[in-house]
């Protein structure tokens, strides 16, 4: 199996940083490998083990650490499971999964199966939404109550802004390898004034295969069998997923939509300083 790692140097160096931000977290955790058809899959259990479970799918090459720092403050009323996608920078296999057909959600339904949980208040973020969609066009009644964070899947971002702001720097980091034009590209849509998060995206961007196979958007032919409530946090100045745009298409996507909620001053991947808002709206809607 081809590695998504250019070399195993960025291996290693991205799995110290993935345990560093992991340990600083401070918390109880299991780590649960699941084998599926798909391939090994890490889960990472936390939290209140009599809670509500809460199933959630990361952002792309996130992985579980970096999720769960932005729900840390739910850690004492709620059991999380983070599902580590497969083919990404996390422990979970390195194994490309197909993203046009049913390969997700059949992959999904099987870490459920193995785990034991049968209904689901599930989250899914960015990349984590698109799994969730394809759970939700599958399998809908796995699923309790379904909240998307910053998703992919429903919207594209305007063309001219991601030129502007991510493929034009991306383009003069590749030609030049200068550090400010890969800063120019990451501040886009992260808050790289977090210096372990600058590092962590500036080394998979350095040393990772990144796949770039775009979801196709969800439509509502897809989902007029999904009835349980679906809930969405998105991010008023994300360069990928505009926040606006996103409330304006959840409305015709979703006929069993509760809330949409926008971040305000906040780029794709929410700072810290959301976490607390963040952490609010999921208290609220889960319950």
């Amino acid at each position: 199996m081809a590695s998504i790692y250019k070399n195993n140097q960025v291996k290693t160096d991205l799995m110290h940083l993935y345990d560093e931000k992991l340990e600083s977290l401070n918390i109880d955790y299991t780590n649960i490998d699941v084998v599926t058809s798909f391939g090994r899959t890490r889960v990472v259990k936390t939290g209140n083990s009599k809670g509500k479970k809460i199933i959630l799918f990361h952002g792309y090459n996130a992985g579980a650490p970096i999720t769960l720092e932005a729900v840390k403050g739910l850690l004492n009323i709620y059991c999380f499971y983070v599902i580590e996608t497969i083919g990404q920078a996390t422990k979970s296999e390195e194994k490309a999964m197909n993203i046009k057909d049913d390969s997700f959600a059949l992959w999904a339904i099987e870490v459920f199966e193995k785990l034991k949980i049968e209904k689901l208040n599930v989250i899914g973020i960015s990349y984590g939404a698109f799994i969730v969609e394809k759970l939700i066009t599958y399998k809908p009644q796995h699923i309790e109550k379904c909240i998307l964070v910053v998703p992919s899947g429903i919207v594209n971002g305007n063309i001219w802004e991601s030129l502007k702001k991510l493929t034009f720097p991306l383009l003069r980091w590749h030609v030049t390898k200068s550090e400010n034009h890969l800063r120019s590209f990451l501040n886009a849509f992260a808050p790289i004034e977090d210096e372990f998060l600058y590092n962590m995206l500036s080394s998979i961007m350095k040393g990772v295969k990144l796949d770039t196979r775009i979801p196709k958007l969800l439509k509502p032919k897809n989902i007029k069998h999904f009835k349980a409530p679906v809930y969405i946090l998105a991010s008023k100045n994300d360069v990928y997923f505009p926040g606006e745009k996103i409330a304006r298409k959840s409305k015709e996507l979703f006929p069993n939509l509760k809330e949409v909620y926008l971040l305000q001053n906040s780029k794709h991947m929410p700072s810290k300083k959301a976490y607390s808002v963040i952490q609010k709206k999921i208290k609220e809607w889960v319950g």
